[in-house]
């Protein structure tokens, strides 16, 4: 049941949740420009606010200076670029990897997809975790174990270990994919209505440059002072100043005025209470019906661009016989057009909105580079370029639109920790059966593996008219609008407190795909376990 909570400046505001314990609400914060107070919807079951209603508990947001805003924005965009570049390094040196360590394609798909192990729970647990303490010092504690995984993945080229060099990764792991969720959430405090989507899409084309440079410099790295573990230790030195970077993050955010900052720590406990903001999985149960169909119908598609992107450089050696410095190069090429036309697809889905007509677009794509780069010779450079394309509109199409598949900036932490844990899950399956596949096939080649991500990548084809159809039969066709247009007619429908079908809690839709997810984290770790050891 939804009553209106007072919300007037300088009035606690407090409600009871089901589990019998005061939910205590911090005191309105009022702007150097003071906005007319407006009632909030406030859950009694949950205590979760529906901040998207114009109130003085959310309007501040909006008038935060830029010069803030931007200087922010500078410093959480690199929070995960240590991590981003000790992973991207490791598929240019494929062929390497396998021939120091003495894997085969299984063991190597292993090592691959070793970071995302853990991220098959953990992002879940951190999404929830950051909902109700913020996440500032979640990123901080997620860089500590980026370096202690990077620093073990260095030990282990010097030592040549192959199981060391998993530990690493699955270390390195319990902080990669969380601290993405960290910058989202931030983002949504510092950008909440101004532009949220082309702020996503900068910090993904961001991600391209450094995936740019990683593949660019693996195998250069490789080869300094005629030993491979240089291009390990030398992302270990990034990561640590990826920690580093954080902690100034922390001291910035604490200096600048109160009515701007995020609240965490010791403030959080003493305007909030500690009881209201103890560890709980209620926001899973207020997450809507269309949100949990949009993300367990993705399965395994994430996935086929991960595996083409992860072989991309041994297909060229192996199709075409291209050196493996050549292919490294040639494969860090799809990450330049994502830098320019990324945040262009970001601005569009901000300006114009259309989102859904992205999905069939992107899969269309992928389906022709699939056949071109791994069943014909053609020239390696055609499809790796026309990839580029692809992803420039592959992963800003599913971020800009969970905020608007959930309908309420307090629940985007759990939200975007369910979607990356489906997605490492996809991972960790499609990667590891992908080498497993290859290694079955005559001559080592790619033929089968690309006739299966085809397959997959095919089913989507169908989902952007699907995902469309039901937009405009559940959410009124938000997916379709300007993000000004769309943020309006939300807080139209949540002031009229009639909730339209799709932004709807659904238990029956949270259980079946509870259900899927945990299927998939029992497959994905009973596969990485039988070929990480070999078996």
């Amino acid at each position: 049941m939804r009553v209106p909570a007072n919300t007037a400046a300088g009035t606690p505001r407090a409600s009871v949740d089901s589990d019998g314990y005061d939910a205590v609400r911090e005191p309105s914060r009022t702007p150097a420009s003071p906005q007319p107070a407006s009632p909030v919807l406030v859950d009694e079951k949950d205590g979760l606010e529906d901040d998207a209603v114009a109130g003085t508990a959310s309007s501040y947001l909006g008038d935060i200076p830029y010069r803030y805003r931007l200087l922010a924005f500078s410093m959480i965009l690199l929070f995960a670029t240590g991590s981003s570049f000790a992973q991207d390094v490791l598929s240019p040196l494929k062929s390497t990897i396998k021939k120091e360590l003495g894997v085969n394609n299984a063991q190597y798909g292993a090592i691959d997809s070793a970071s995302s192990l853990v991220n098959t729970i953990l992002p879940l647990i951190g999404g929830l975790w950051m909902d109700r303490w913020g996440a500032t010092y979640a990123a901080i504690i997620c860089s500590v174990f980026i370096m202690i995984g990077a620093i073990v993945s260095g030990v282990a080229t010097s030592t040549s270990n192959y199981r060391l060099l998993i530990g690493g990764q699955i270390i390195m792991g319990l902080g990669s994919t969380v601290i993405e969720g960290c910058q989202s959430k931030l983002y949504a405090h510092w950008f909440r209505g101004s532009g949220l989507a082309l702020v996503f899409a900068v910090d993904i084309a961001w991600n391209r440059v450094t995936s740019i440079v990683a593949k660019a410099t693996a195998v250069p790295m490789s080869e300094v002072r005629d030993w491979w573990g240089w291009a390990l230790w030398i992302p270990a030195v990034l990561c640590a100043a990826n920690l580093a970077l954080c902690v100034g993050y922390w001291y910035y955010e604490r200096s600048v005025p109160l009515d701007y900052r995020p609240p965490l720590g010791k403030y959080a406990a003493e305007h909030e209470g500690w009881r209201a903001r103890r560890f709980g999985i209620k926001p899973l149960l207020c997450l809507p019906k269309f949100f949990w169909i949009f993300t367990a119908t993705q399965v395994f598609q994430n996935a086929t661009v991960s595996v083409y992107t992860s072989n991309l450089a041994d297909m060229q050696t192996v199709t075409r016989g291209t050196s493996t410095l050549a292919a490294g190069y040639n494969s860090s090429l799809q990450g330049i057009v994502p830098i320019v036309c990324t945040p262009l697809a970001g601005w569009f889905f901000d300006r114009y909105g259309w989102r859904m007509i992205f999905v069939s677009w992107t899969a269309t794509l992928y389906i022709v580079v699939f056949a071109l780069i791994g069943l014909t010779t053609v020239h390696p450079l055609g499809p790796i370029i026309l990839s580029s394309f692809a992803l420039s509109t592959n992963a800003i199409t599913f971020t800009a639109s969970i905020p608007v598949l959930v309908g309420n900036d307090a629940l985007l932490g759990t939200a975007f920790g369910i979607w990356k844990a489906y997605a490492n899950c996809n991972t960790i399956i499609l990667t590891v059966v992908a080498g497993a596949v290859q290694d079955a096939t005559p001559g080592g080649g790619y033929d089968r593996v690309i006739y299966m991500i085809i397959a997959i990548k095919a089913l989507e084809l169908a989902y952007g008219p699907l995902y469309d159809y039901l937009d405009g039969r559940w959410l009124g066709h938000s997916l379709r609008m300007p993000e000004g247009r769309r943020v309006a007619f939300r807080s139209e429908v949540k002031k009229s407190a009639r909730e339209l079908e799709g932004w709807r809690a659904s238990r029956p839709a949270m259980y079946a795909c509870g259900a899927l997810l945990t299927a998939l984290i029992v497959t994905g770790w009973t596969v990485y376990i039988v070929y990480s050891l070999g078996t």
